[in-house]
């Protein structure tokens, strides 16, 4: 066999063995989301949604700490690191329904937007990062919390909102840090370009649809 041949072969077969390997780590990975992925009831939809961004193998699943309270048109499901509390948390994943057959869209998101400012003293700083599959997505920043909030100097408030709805219900989802001012612009700012993008990640993979279809 030419020298040639054989190195063009051996260069084919490696370079299978290279993408066919990848192919297989991605469609683990692939299984592995779809394993951890939840889903829940809120109301008139069903909501489908991913872990906390800690949480990214199924061996990881154990390292939250969950908060779970019912009423009757009010559902919420909070999650943190499970070394924190929640007096004190740095870091926090909030799944929230709301039965409210008197409001729509528009009303719902400036009263839930009304809800964080109260817990800030400044005005804080809301943009739209995303609207689309049915859900609105808003970045949140409090540069000042209010006294009682500021656990360990940890002053300030930052994170997602994504907001979506189904007939008279309404999914709320709120992932958000805690960290102090200081740490603004350095690399100890937990609302980095990497946190960023795993949140953004995250929150459009989260679906809101009827509970009947």
């Amino acid at each position: 066999m030419p020298t040639e041949f054989r190195y063009s072969a051996l260069l084919l077969s490696t370079t299978l063995f290279l993408l066919l390997g990848a192919a297989n780590a991605q469609a683990q990975d692939a299984a592995q989301q779809q394993e951890m992925t939840q889903v829940i009831q809120l109301y008139q939809g069903i909501l489908k949604f991913p872990p906390p961004l800690w949480v990214e193998e199924v061996k990881d699943l154990g390292n939250s700490k969950p908060f779970r309270n019912q009423q009757k048109n009010l559902f919420s499901l909070e999650f943190i690191p499970k070394e924190q509390e929640f007096d004190s948390w740095k870091q926090l994943y909030g799944i929230y329904g709301f039965y409210l057959p008197d409001y729509d869209i528009k009303r719902f998101t400036q009263e839930s937007i009304n809800a964080l400012a109260l817990g800030c003293k400044a005005k804080p700083k809301i943009t739209l990062a995303s609207a689309e599959n049915g859900s609105v997505i808003l970045t949140y920043l409090c540069s000042d919390l209010i006294d009682p909030l500021v656990k360990d100097g940890d002053n300030t408030e930052s994170g997602f909102l994504l907001i979506s709805q189904v007939e008279q219900s309404f999914a709320k989802v709120y992932l958000a840090w805690r960290s102090k001012r200081e740490y603004m612009k350095t690399d100890k700012w937990p609302m980095n370009k990497e946190n960023i993008t795993k949140a953004i990640e995250a929150l459009k993979n989260i679906r809101y649809f009827p509970a009947e279809q």
